[in-house]
Parts: structure tokens; sequence; C-alpha cells
């Protein structure tokens, strides 16, 4: 499936949660499955943490990979794109397109950098729906994420209820926690007390590559986990039967890590990073409403909720609380719990099982 970029220009201003104000905004996104009336509506996709608005397929024949979240997505997959329209949305602060650090203040010609206002998920939200009003679309047949993703659509339900008829929250849960708190932190740390962040106003200069790189090291053996890392790699020597002992990388598990380090610059821009994890810092669907139930008051559609026994980062148990609050208001609501060796990034790299779970949630 060959998909081309698209970008809409939508006019503002945007006056945001945290009190900043934007003038007319940019959004990078991809669609999937012709726009036809006769089908059964359009789902959109809302993309995680160090992912963009390149959900499936190619760009070109020749690409190396396809989007993200190809597998899920396509004729016949579990998001159909023979039976629905397909969109998803480079969010608001990403790298991939849409306004963010990365784009150019105005008023000076420059890169925003770290000039940029900080921006919740619930910014991220009133732009995809801006863009939704932009393409014609009232009403989603449904809103799918997980991580950050998730978040957004959990925000979709709380801000515009009378606009999607089902969800999908994936790997999510309705705050952060202390835990994510201090892992993000660190990873910022990371980047910024590498001496070429100077700042955030790194552009047209050298990106602050070995502050990515610890911050993707770290970042893989948290999101892994121990279990995981014990499965794949093991205390397994990569050459030969006895240790050499040296400084050097011996193991397998420290060269899964020197990849993952040699790729993180070429994937993430070290300031929008920076700002979607503070975004995540902030989230809190209950902050402002009250409680859980009442931020979820205003939605009557249908939910599939999917968490991962493996996933100690947003664990069953705390996901487990909107099914609560949903079933509190009298919505329908279904919480799936699935076993994989991915943890937090399984709904990625193991479709198998949320595949089905989605299919069937979105054909009924």
């Amino acid at each position: 499936m060959i998909v081309a970029p698209r970008t809409a220009t939508l006019p503002g201003p945007f006056r945001l949660d945290g009190g900043g104000v934007l003038g007319n905004v940019e959004v990078a996104y991809e669609e999937y499955g012709p726009p036809d009336a006769e089908r059964r509506g359009t789902v959109l996709v809302c993309h995680g943490l160090t992912t963009d608005a390149h959900a499936a397929g190619r760009h070109t024949w020749i690409d190396r990979s396809a989007g993200w979240w190809d597998a899920a997505i396509g004729p016949g997959k579990a998001v159909d794109t023979d039976r629905y329209r397909v969109l998803c949305a480079n969010v608001l602060g990403g790298a991939g397109g849409t306004t963010g650090p990365g784009s150019r203040d105005p008023r000076t010609g420059r890169p925003f950098g770290l000039r940029f206002p900080v921006v919740t998920v619930g910014d991220m939200v009133a732009v995809q729906a801006a863009l939704a009003d932009h393409l014609g679309i009232g009403r989603f047949h449904a809103v799918v994420g997980g991580c950050l993703g998730g978040f957004q659509v959990l925000e979709w339900m709380a801000r515009f209820p009378e606009r999607l008829e089902r969800a999908v929250v994936i790997s999510a849960t309705p705050r952060t926690s202390a835990h994510n708190l201090a892992f993000f932190e660190v990873l910022r740390q990371a980047i910024t007390r590498d001496p070429r962040f100077a700042g955030g106003d790194y552009y047209g200069g050298e990106l602050p590559a070995d502050g990515l790189a610890l911050a993707a090291m770290f970042g893989a053996v948290v999101w892994l986990g121990r279990e995981t890392m014990e499965r794949k790699f093991g205390v397994t020597l990569l050459e030969g039967t006895k240790p050499r002992f040296t400084l050097g990388p011996e193991f397998t598990a420290q060269a899964f890590l020197a990849q993952i380090a040699e790729n993180a610059p070429a994937r993430l821009d070290p300031n929008s990073f920076i700002y979607l994890t503070r975004a995540t810092d902030y989230f809190d669907l209950a902050r402002d409403a009250g409680s859980l139930a009442a931020a979820l008051a205003g939605f009557r559609g249908r939910t599939l909720l999917v968490s991962y026994a493996s996933d100690w980062r947003y664990p069953p148990s705390d996901v487990d609380e909107i099914r609560v609050a949903l079933e509190a208001n009298g919505a329908p609501v279904r919480h799936a719990t699935l076993e994989s060796e991915f943890g937090h990034g399984a709904f990625v790299y193991d479709v198998d099982g949320v595949g089905e779970l989605l299919r069937s949630f979105l054909a009924d």
C-alpha cells in the first residue's frame, strides 16, 4: 500500500491549556482507504510517543520499512481499509511535520526550540478535532490508540464524547504514575545534559546524539523489562563460549543496546521528545472533573480496553479503573488482558492478539 503524506493548515488562534497561544497550526497526516461515503465510517488512529502519522503502508516502493502499525492497518487487516477510511495525524509538538519546537517561530524566523509553549494531551486532541472539521469528519466510527495514543483516546472521550461511536484504549491509564514521571525525567536529563543540546537550539548544527543514545538505551531496558531481556538475550556471549575479559561489549544484550543507541538520533527529535513526555507528565483525566466517572460522564459509546499482563508501566489494575468508571456511568465497556513477552510495546510488536479484538469490536 503506497500512501502520500499530507499537510493541512488550520487557522488559529489555538489557546493551549498551559496558557500559550499558537497562530496557524500545520498538521501532518495520512489517510488509508478511499473516503467513500458507503463505507462504515472513519477510524482515527492516535500514535504513540516515538512514532508519527506514518502508521501504515510505504511512501515509495523502495522504502525499507512500512508504517509503525502496518501489521494492523490495511486491506483485510484488523483495521480494514476495505471497510473503513483510516486517519492518523501527527500530534501537536511532534516531529513528524505538525507544528512543534522544530517549526519556525513567525516572530523570529528561527525554530522555536524550547521557546515553544508547553502542550498537553488535551491540546493535541483539540488540534485533531480541528483537523477533523477541516476534513469534513463530524463523527468517527472509532478512535483507537495505545500508550500516548491511548491517552489521546481518553481525552476524546472526555472532551468530544459526541464525536466518536467507539473507543479503543490500549496500554494506557487514566493518569500518569510517579514512576513514569521519574522515568521520563531521567530520559530528558540524559538529553539536556549533552553539551550539543545547546539549550534546545541545536537546529542547523549537531544533534545531541550522545544524550539521545543514552536515553534510548535506558528506555529500551525499562520498556522491555527484566524477564523479556532474559528470554531474548540471557547472559549470552557474542563470540565463542568463554569470555575474553575485556571492557568492550562481549554479550548479546550489550550489542542490542549499541544498535539502539546508533539508531536513536535518526528516529527522534530531542525537543519533541521532551515536549511529548512532558505532556504525559501532566496527564490526569480526573484532575479537573473531580473523578474519572465525572470526566467520562458524557461518553455513551462502546469502549474496548486492552492491557497486557507483562506491562508493569501501565498495569492491568490501573487500566481497569477506566472500566469501573464507565460502568458506573452505564456505558458499555469490555476490558481484555492479554499475554505477551513484549510488555508495553506488545500492541505494536505482537499484533495478533489485539488484532482479533480490534477486528470484531470495529465490525460489531
